[in-house]
């Protein structure tokens, strides 16, 4: 506000006393639109062809910003296209390793299975060995006794019977 008082105070001042009839007004307002239109003349070429560098040159900063921003959005495209491919893939190995893990569990347990079948199947023979060993034992220890003191009367086909039973 202030400055368009200061604008308008001189002209108030200096209006009061001038006379447009004894004044050259028209011939100066003749001059200067003269004075533009040689000026418009000679200069008009190279203000629009300033103009036009200007503009163009926006237009290419412009252009090149643009430019810039798609290749940025598109990037960021490729990046996302390449982050889901990445999840997909670690979705992937997550689970074949759960697959694997499943798979290698399965075979452990089943081999534990068989190892335990294999450790009974041996312990039962083992066993049944030791049963054989110790009936071998007392039939030794009965037969070394009644041989040794030969208070019992055995004839042939007891000795028969008892070797064949020994053998088998």
């Amino acid at each position: 506000m202030h400055k368009i008082l200061f604008i308008l105070l001189p002209v108030f001042a200096f209006a009061a006393d001038v006379d447009i009839a004894n004044s050259d007004i028209i011939e100066r307002t003749i001059n200067f639109a003269i004075f533009v239109a040689i000026l418009w003349y000679l200069l008009a070429n190279r203000i629009k062809s300033a103009l036009k560098a200007r503009q163009d040159g926006i237009s290419s900063q412009l252009n090149a910003v643009q430019d810039k921003l798609a290749q940025s959005k598109a990037k960021k495209e490729d990046m996302l296209k390449s982050l889901e491919q990445s999840k997909q893939k670690a979705e992937e190995i997550v689970a074949n390793a759960k697959k694997e893990a499943f798979i290698i569990t399965q075979n452990i347990e089943e081999q534990c299975k068989n190892d335990i079948e294999i450790l009974n199947k041996n312990h039962q023979e083992l066993l049944s060995f030791e049963q054989k060993r110790m009936k071998k034992a007392v039939i030794d220890d009965i037969l070394d006794e009644l041989l040794i003191k030969n208070d019992v009367k055995l004839d042939k086909n007891d000795y028969i019977d008892i070797l064949l039973k020994r053998v088998a």
